[in-house]
């Protein structure tokens, strides 16, 4: 298991990558607020400002540079979108499918794929162990799933990376029980904001596949 810190740097990137698309983000987060008060896609109380973090904190692997190897992103637990939407709006040139089980929240994402004219993304309601995955294909995930069970859901599966949004500690104890084939590196933030304190940003790759 390989570690390493999240700079100042490579945060302020992530908000600049923000800004760069400021318009379609806060479109996107106005429909996910809207959203919101007829399913529950994130917490009841939760304010704009929050959203707008987690927005951000969404597109860290983007300003580290850690999507560049794929052209096929997956976001398995997708909930309202996210990481999936703000990573798709920053990185049309790629393909995106937003997955998550329940039908629900996925029409509601639908709504919002279509709303911000987001033609490179697909939307799929129904379990990650259903979804045909391309081979090379990345998996993203943020805050959806334990590690082992999301690696239970793909076996068999031609996955070749993952990048998970979690704490740190509770990822080093999941990666536990990762079991063989999986190398493993955690991405600390080293930050002075709170928001982001104990969490981190955890890439598997899959030795077995490459």
């Amino acid at each position: 298991m390989d570690s390493r810190k999240i700079t100042e740097e490579e945060l302020e990137q992530a908000a600049k990558l923000y800004q760069d698309h400021y318009e379609r983000m806060e479109q996107y987060i106005s429909l996910l607020l809207d959203w919101n008060e007829k399913i529950n896609l994130v917490s009841r109380m939760v304010s704009r400002e929050t959203v707008r973090y987690h927005v951000i904190h969404s597109l860290v692997p983007a300003a580290m540079g850690l999507l560049v190897e794929r052209s096929v992103w997956i976001d398995a637990g997708s909930g309202g979108g996210l990481p999936g939407i703000p990573l798709s709006i920053v990185e049309e040139e790629w393909n995106w499918v937003l997955n998550d089980n329940v039908r629900k929240k996925m029409k509601a994402v639908s709504d919002i794929v279509n709303s911000l004219k987001l033609t490179s993304v697909q939307v799929e309601a129904k379990s990650i162990s259903l979804i045909e995955i391309p081979v090379g294909a990345g998996i993203v995930s943020k805050h959806a799933f334990k590690i082992p069970d999301l690696l239970r859901l793909l076996k068999g599966k031609p996955w070749t990376e993952i990048i998970m949004w979690k704490g740190a500690e509770g990822g080093r104890s999941e990666l536990k029980r990762a079991g063989k084939g999986i190398q493993a590196t955690i991405f600390e933030f080293n930050v002075e904001d709170p928001f982001y304190e104990g969490k981190a940003i955890i890439r598997l790759r899959n030795t077995l596949n490459r």
